[in-house]
């Protein structure tokens, strides 16, 4: 970039992994920071008691300190120091508790200049809000008192940071303002809605609808965003229409979401890690399951989901129902697989069921036990092959081993069926997840060929059931399925071919059209795309039923392929080639403000 200006980059997950804008920014920061060097800093929120583990303090540069005594005044604080990942990018970790005193005036401010009408709006409002005010007054600062003569860029994402970018077009000062849109907020909440907006896109009035569904400053506050940034951008062509549409203004610049494909493993690895990671869900499938039946664990296939609790936009309702008939499908074929369907997906909870935590400590007992006695096992097997011995059983394991073994095979063994969710939810009667479960009989029955699991908390590593972090859980499983009804872009498909993992998307994701842009192979494509444009839901779900089951027809060599195919498809997602549209946004807002336009 020549001279390059100062980069700020502004997001309430910086530091802060709330979703997959906090994947966005911490996977391009290496090549971000190799574009601007130490003029690129991320700004995020100050979160006391959890901020502390995701940065190492460090000295302030000079304009820093500048800005810090400038606003002591006011009190607002911040930090300083690299956020806690390889590539060390610096942040600002901004103190905003104090500016809920001052959010009156600014709200006024943004009704008086933007229209935006916030009287009526809760906490959910007014604290990215009051963020987004210290986040500007100390951008602010930095501009008027430390870095008087440099061109500095503003790159703020999503609406929670809208309030940025707003503040600074209020001052007399110059920037170059970049606003990227992951999803309209309008949109998000009309498909949670199920209102199939897309079908109808063009005659909604976008303002009107936010009115009538209780959304007004929150959108107004968007659009306002996105018609006074030097440069929008969105994610995906889809997000794009909805910006054109709902705020008026075409996009600048498409910005897809990336990767950084060094982090992930290699094709050498992908079988590698499959394998291994296999072992924990297999276990997981015996102390959870085995307890009340059993079935074969080597003829069995983990699909899963991830994402946020939202029955519509994530398509866990079309899931439910594509599994539903692949359960009767399997029964009326009598097939001998059995699917294990992981719901990946956080929900209030008081901690892991009892008899969950009683079964694991029973099965890890019985483990040990099982290992205390290899050796001897071995040594006996050993003397029986050179003929020292018959092969028998009760003398090759022993007979204190037998009768441990089954009191504990009494012990572990429970009444009824297992359990639909791994947790005790906070609202278990009224759970959507489990209600949809139930209505749909999968009640993981003896005779059912789907079993489900809605596991209600992060896969984190040390949750205290799994203990997977989740792309190891990702890796150990068979197939993903995201089957979205309104996803901007689409991080876990992504996620799951970089790991080599297959998977299905749908045509209303940016992944899954990117892919289609793409081309994808007629069979075995690694990421499926099904249609859900059309909005004909029995068909989705014949179609999504169709690759399930045809999933469970495929022998390892083929789903070797599937998973080959996905890891390819993945690559082209790099963020080594994506990256170029991030500085192309940041130039044209350059080119486009008050900086250059002087």
């Amino acid at each position: 970039m020549g001279d390059s200006p100062y980069l700020f980059e502004v997001s309430w997950e910086v530091a802060n992994k709330v979703g997959g804008i906090y994947t966005v920014l911490e996977s391009k920061s290496a090549l971000v920071k190799e574009e601007y060097g130490d003029n690129y800093f991320l700004i995020g929120p100050y979160l006391p008691g959890k901020s502390e583990s995701q940065f190492i303090e460090r000295p302030m540069p000079s304009f820093l300190i500048k800005a810090q005594k400038d606003l002591a005044p006011e009190g607002i604080e911040f930090h300083f120091g690299t956020w806690l990942l390889e590539s060390e990018p610096q942040v600002i970790l901004v103190d905003f508790g104090r500016e809920f005193n001052n959010l009156d005036a600014f709200k006024a401010s943004l009704w008086d200049r933007y229209g935006v009408d916030s009287l009526f709006c809760g906490y959910d409002f007014d604290e990215p809000v009051a963020f987004s005010l210290a986040v500007g007054k100390l951008i602010e600062s930095i501009k008027r008192i430390g870095l008087r003569k440099e061109n500095l860029i503003v790159h703020a994402h999503e609406w929670l940071t809208g309030g940025v970018i707003l503040y600074l077009d209020s001052t007399d000062l110059e920037f170059s303002t970049v606003f990227t849109t992951h999803a309209t907020f309008l949109g998000r909440c009309l498909a949670s809605a199920g209102i199939n907006f897309y079908a109808e896109i063009d005659s909604i009035n976008a303002d009107e609808k936010a009115r009538e569904i209780g959304i007004t400053a929150k959108h107004i506050l968007e659009k306002a965003t996105a018609l006074h940034a030097d440069a929008l951008t969105t994610v995906s062509g889809i997000t794009g229409r909805e910006a054109e549409v709902f705020y008026g203004r075409k996009p600048d610049v498409i910005l897809p979401n990336g990767l950084n494909m060094a982090m992930f493993p290699t094709v050498q690895d992908i079988t590698y890690m499959h394998r291994e990671y296999r072992k924990y869900l297999r276990k997981f499938a015996q102390y959870y399951f085995f307890p009340y039946y059993s079935f074969d664990i080597e003829k069995t296939l983990f699909y899963f989901i991830l994402g946020r609790y939202e029955m519509r936009c994530k398509g866990i309702d079309l899931f439910i129902d594509a599994l539903a008939e692949l359960n009767q499908k399997l029964k009326s074929k009598e097939s001998d697989k059995t699917i294990v369907a992981m719901f990946c997906i956080p929900a209030g909870n008081s901690g892991v069921k009892s008899q969950l935590i009683e079964g694991k400590s029973l099965y890890q007992s019985i483990s040990q036990a099982v290992n205390y006695s290899l050796d001897d096992v071995y040594d006996r097997i050993r003397r029986a092959y050179v003929g020292e011995h018959e092969f028998d059983i009760e003398w090759i394991l022993g007979k204190e081993f037998l009768d441990k073994a089954g009191q504990d095979q009494r012990r572990f063994k429970q009444r009824g069926n297992p359990p639909l969710s791994t947790h005790e939810l906070l609202n278990e009667q009224h759970d959507e997840i489990l209600n949809m479960f139930k209505e749909k009989g999968l009640v993981n029955n003896e005779d059912d060929r789907v079993k489900v699991v809605f596991y209600p908390t992060y896969l984190s590593g040390v949750d205290g059931l799994l203990n997977l972090q989740f792309y190891n859980a990702m890796a150990g499983s068979h197939f993903g399925v995201f089957p979205s009804f309104y996803e901007p872009w689409g991080y876990t498909p992504l996620e799951a071919g970089a790991l080599g993992v297959a998977s299905v998307t749908t045509d209303l994701s940016g992944y899954g059209l990117a892919l289609k842009e793409l081309g994808l192979k007629k069979k075995l494509p690694g990421t499926y795309v099904i249609d859900r444009s059309n909005f004909d839901y029995e068909r989705e779900k014949k179609d999504l039923l169709s690759i399930l089951y045809e999933y469970t027809l495929l022998d390892s060599d083929e789903r070797m392929e599937l998973r080959l195919n996905a890891n390819a498809q993945a690559k082209n997602f790099d963020w080594k080639i994506l990256i170029k549209h991030y500085f192309k946004a940041h130039k044209l807002a350059l080119s486009k403000s008050k900086v250059c336009a002087a």
